[in-house]
């Protein structure tokens, strides 16, 4: 099951239409997958696979689902955020620009950083309530796992664009 939902959401990934040239400003790279195309796979491996490993209703599950997009949402927001910090923050290293500039650059890291735990508590909290104890010990443990799993795909798909060209011999 694991290596078919890998599966799918590389294909789904490196399918013509994830290439599209339709907004090339979002493109990282000329061969790199847009943003949004990325968003939408984490959110519908989340998706897919909440109920599942939660073990919830379809009742839970449609009170739920508002607070699982939100959640993803917020995340793709504040970790793209916190990349911008990041690399400001290496520029402003490489430049030796100034000390208050550097402060000013991890403060802005450092807040990204609170943001996502406030995101994370902000999530269970909201659906904690309609999850019983095992289901909530589930939520957790998918969390670390979909996260480990979503890193993984993110890099090969990253090295995948990454790589150079390869032309064929004639």
């Amino acid at each position: 099951m694991k290596k078919r939902l890998i599966a799918f959401l590389l294909v789904i990934l490196l399918s013509p239409a994830a290439f599209s040239q339709q907004n090339p400003q979002r493109l990282r790279g000329q061969n790199a997958v847009p943003r949004p195309a990325i968003e939408d796979v984490v959110l519908g491996f989340y998706i897919s696979q909440f109920q599942q490993v939660a073990d919830v209703s379809d009742e839970v599950f449609a009170k739920v689902l508002p607070f699982l997009r939100q959640f993803i949402q917020d995340r793709f927001e504040i970790t793209n955020r916190r990349r911008r910090a990041l690399n400001q923050l290496q520029t402003l290293v490489q430049r030796n620009d100034t000390d208050e500039e550097i402060k000013r650059a991890i403060r802005e890291i450092d807040k990204a950083d609170a943001d996502m735990q406030a995101n994370q508590g902000k999530f269970l909290s909201n659906v904690d309530p309609f999850l019983n104890p095992r289901q909530q010990a589930k939520v957790r443990m998918f969390q670390v796992m979909s996260d480990q799993r979503i890193r993984q795909m993110l890099d090969r798909i990253q090295n995948l664009g990454n790589r150079p060209a390869v032309r064929p011999e004639r």
